[in-house]
């Protein structure tokens, strides 16, 4: 599977979650392409739009990996990254090759 399509597939999980996804230039660059936090009371995940695509599918994996995603139907690929994410939450966010 192709990087844009294991990205569109975990904003495809997100959407079923029922998290909003902002992809968008960050002022100021973030080192991991994004991350969530709550907004009004709703979980957003934002996602620079300027970072490179593995980072930007690092970020949204990562951030899919704090929400409760395991009834969710997902392509291997991406739950296996999902899951990845799980796991190496105390280390860095890193997508290798």
């Amino acid at each position: 599977m192709d990087d844009q399509h294991l990205f569109d597939e975990l904003l495809r999980v997100a959407e079923v979650l029922g998290v909003g996804v902002r992809v968008e230039p960050f002022e100021t660059p973030a080192a991991a392409g994004g991350g969530s936090c709550i907004l009004r009371g709703e979980r957003l995940i934002l996602i620079d739009r300027t970072a490179p695509l593995r980072e930007r599918i690092a970020a949204l994996a990562g951030a899919l990996a704090e929400l409760q995603t395991e009834a969710l139907f997902m392509i291997p690929e991406a739950r296996a990254l999902v899951e990845a994410m799980k796991g190496s939450r105390s280390g860095g966010r890193r997508l290798t090759a």
